[in-house]
C-alpha cells in the first residue's frame, strides 16, 4: 500500500510511503496506529538530526553567497508526544473531520469499517485547513 498526505489548497504533497506490510483486510483505526507509530519515529529522527552540528560544504558557501544565508541555526524541537496521546489526537482529528481518508479514491467515513488493501492500493490522507476572511 502507498500512503500519501496532502493539505487541501496546497500544491505540496507529502512524501509517499510504501508500506507493503499493511496489505490485507483491516480497518482505518488499525492503519492509523501504524501510521502514528511511524510518524513518531520519523519525527524523533528529524529532531535528532536538527540538533547536530552542520559543517558547511563548498556548495553551501556558493548557495549562501547567492541567497545571503549561510547554514542554519540549530533549533530545539519539542519532544514528541507519547504514542497513546498522538494516537488519540489522530482519532479525534478524523472524527472531527480535520482530515479525510481515501482508499483508492473511495472515502472512508468510519474508522472501524474493514477495507481490503491490495499491494498497489493508495491511501490518501487529506488535511483540511480553516479558511479565514
Amino acid at each position: 500500500m502507498i500512503v500519501e498526505t496532502a493539505t487541501l489548497g496546497s500544491r505540496a504533497v507529502g512524501e509517499a510511503l510504501d508500506l507493503p506490510e499493511l496489505d490485507g483486510d483491516r480497518s482505518l483505526r488499525m492503519l492509523l496506529r501504524t501510521l502514528v507509530e511511524q510518524g513518531l519515529v520519523a519525527y524523533e529522527a528529524h529532531r535528532s538530526r536538527s540538533a547536530l552540528l552542520h559543517i558547511l560544504t563548498p556548495a553551501d558557501l556558493v548557495e549562501g553567497a547567492s541567497t545571503g544565508r549561510y547554514g542554519r541555526e540549530p533549533r530545539e524541537l519539542p519532544a514528541p508526544p507519547a504514542f497513546d496521546t498522538a494516537y488519540i489526537r489522530a482519532v479525534e482529528a478524523f472524527n472531527d473531520e480535520l482530515f479525510f481518508a481515501f482508499l483508492d479514491d473511495v472515502r472512508i467515513t468510519d474508522l472501524d469499517d474493514i477495507v481490503t488493501i491490495e499491494p498497489r492500493s493508495r491511501l490518501r490522507l487529506v488535511r483540511l485547513v480553516a479558511l479565514t476572511g
